[in-house]
């Protein structure tokens, strides 16, 4: 939502800020009414697996374990849930991992189903309504998704959870699947074999000598989350590993010329990652157009504090680079995106040029023990300052150390001491986010007293740039009896002075005995806030990304090359100001 500030207005001479400032804006997590779940140590929200289709105009999406319906969208920020509705046997129904396809104007839905509990295949034409009619049972089909091929309109299911992905054609009316189609597309894993490709282990940094992650307690990974795309004459089979509960969690992609395969596997995987930020993984998405024709990739993100499954929706820039490449465009994905209102030139710029402006001091009303007020600023989702209470008045406030240009703010709160899992009516978010040059005189900024949503995770884009130095956010209402509690109060703008200076020594030693381990050092340079290191198996694709916060940092161990292929290095030094590109890149054969 875009709002308009009584505060002083900073207007900026530079053309390029005017542009971004005028364009509109979202940033990741989405905020979205998620579902709360009554599991792990306490109630938590939950989202995940996105499906995302284009469907009569508008976007629809679908996650597992949220709220009973789906969302839907006129421009990929503002989404409003629709409840499955009556007579629809779905009414009150909490699924697992959805597979949606439109098919002669029809939409269909179905589901992960497990032997135990095969799933059901269901169509609307007005998914508006909330209503869907039952089509027909379906085999038992793990992470399912449904693909009608372009050039033939065939309809195939590709479907795989742990065991190997495997695809079958249906038979467009009656869905039944279609003899000798059934076609295993990737390998098994073999236990005994060690795992090829670093970001495939699963441990918390993908290093073996690391607690597994997985509920069997192996660091095997989890293969599931098929998601295909034909492009330019390909078939590009996207799949997630090693598992939704690491950081790591991402995508890879094998590339064949059938709907059937054989597929390849393409060693610029993975195409979705994102292992360090704010909030990490980029796992289990879905790649789709918007009505411009741009791609968007939603992926699953993980917090995973107060249950191992705790996770949220992010969506990002996508698309497949001249030699048909998919890429996703993860690397600075804390900060504020633009949304494109037409064609997004390929390879231009996707983000505002707002940075994170750091925290000088934080302050509060009161705090619980392990919840001090730092950890509102600490820039990880997965820790948070809590108010001893969740009473109206209690507040938290950031210093920035001097008046900052202020563009964009987003106020992300935490799960503290939630007593139930929250009726509709009172799963609402209350407050007031106030603004001030000095520290005495304040002018409201956001004003929530007296909203009816749910905003976990809420982003207000300024109409105009403010010039401010404290920020003030003050509970009215929190859901379900919990305490006040925020895990990250992000404030975005152009600080003063200037970006920091270029780092140009950079080296990268792979592993003697593990080649999927690299460490790469750098020599830091003055003003820098933290460093941005990318990493690809060609100089011009430089896809992978690992974020390091701290001025003085100067090196970093990966875990998460692929075995085979030589690796090219880059590291770009970020502050308040802007980003500052690498002036060396460097190759680790």
């Amino acid at each position: 939502m875009i709002v308009r500030s009584a505060l002083l207005l900073v207007l900026l001479l530079s053309p390029w800020v005017l542009a971004a400032d005028a364009a509109r804006t979202f940033c990741n997590p989405l905020n979205l009414g998620y579902g709360v779940r009554a599991k792990g140590t306490q109630p938590s929200r939950h989202g995940a697996d996105p499906a995302v289709v284009l469907f009569n105009d508008r976007y629809w999406l679908f996650s597992t374990w949220d709220r009973p319906g789906y969302r839907v969208s006129d421009d990929l920020v503002n989404w409003s849930f629709v409840p499955f509705a009556a007579p629809s046997e779905l009414v009150g129904h909490h699924y697992t991992a959805a597979a949606v396809v439109e098919i002669d104007g029809w939409l269909y839905f179905t589901e992960n189903g497990p032997q135990r509990n095969p799933a059901t295949l269901y169509r609307t034409q007005e998914p508006e309504s909330g209503v869907w009619e039952k089509v027909s049972d379906l085999p038992p089909y793990l992470d399912p998704f449904l693909f009608v091929d372009p050039p033939t309109g065939r309809l195939f299911m590709y479907h795989g959870l742990e065991r190997p992905i495997r695809v079958v054609e249906l038979d467009r009316e009656t869905f039944a699947e279609i003899p000798g189609t059934d076609t295993q597309l990737m390998p098994a894993i073999d236990p005994a074999d060690r795992i090829r490709d670093g970001w495939e282990v699963c441990t918390w940094d993908n290093d073996e000598s690391s607690p597994p992650m997985r509920g069997n307690k192996t660091f095997l990974p989890c293969r599931e989350g098929a998601w295909v795309t034909y492009h330019d004459g390909r078939y590009y089979l996207q799949y997630a590993s090693p598992g939704t509960t690491v950081p790591g969690y991402a995508d890879g992609v094998l590339i064949g010329d059938s709907p059937l395969g054989p597929f390849t596997y393409n060693q610029h995987s993975p195409i979705s990652r994102k292992a360090s930020g704010f909030i990490t993984s980029a796992g289990h998405s879905a790649l789709f157009q918007d009505r411009h024709g741009n791609w968007w990739r939603a992926v699953t993100m993980l917090i995973g504090v107060h249950e191992r499954f705790e996770r949220r929706i992010g969506l990002f820039p996508a698309g497949f680079d001249e030699d048909g490449i998919p890429f996703t465009r993860t690397e600075l994905g804390d900060l504020p995106i633009v949304l494109a209102h037409g064609e997004r030139e390929h390879g231009g710029e996707v983000y505002a040029g707002w940075w994170l402006l750091s925290a000088a001091d934080v302050t509060a009303s009161s705090s619980l023990h392990a919840h001090p007020p730092v950890l509102a600023a600490d820039e990880d989702i997965r820790t948070w300052w809590s108010a001893a209470s969740g009473d109206a008045g209690e507040w938290l406030q950031l210093d920035l150390g001097q008046p900052q240009t202020v563009h964009a703010v987003q106020i992300n709160f935490a799960e503290q001491d939630l007593q139930a899992v929250p009726e509709r009516a009172e799963d609402v978010h209350r407050f007031v986010l106030s603004a001030s040059v000095d520290g005495e005189r304040w002018s409201v900024v956001v004003d929530r007293r007296g909203s009816d949503d749910c905003s976990p995770h809420t982003y207000v884009q300024l109409d105009e740039p403010i010039e401010v130095r404290f920020f003030r956010l003050e509970n009215v209402h929190t859901p379900a009896g919990g305490k006040f509690a925020v895990s990250g109060l992000r404030i975005f703008g152009v600080a003063g002075g200037s970006p920091p200076a270029a780092v140009d020594v950079v080296a990268a030693q792979r592993d003697a005995l593990d080649r999927r381990k690299v460490m790469v050092r750098w020599m830091s340079v003055d003003g820098a806030a933290a460093y941005l290191v990318r990493y690809g198996i060609t100089p011009d694709k430089l896809n992978q990304h690992h974020l390091v916060r701290g001025r003085d940092v100067s090196e970093v161990t990966l875990f998460s090359l692929n075995n085979d292929p030589p690796y090219h290095f880059r590291v770009d030094a970020m502050n308040g100001s802007g980003m500052r590109r690498g002036a060396t890149t460097v190759v680790a054969p």
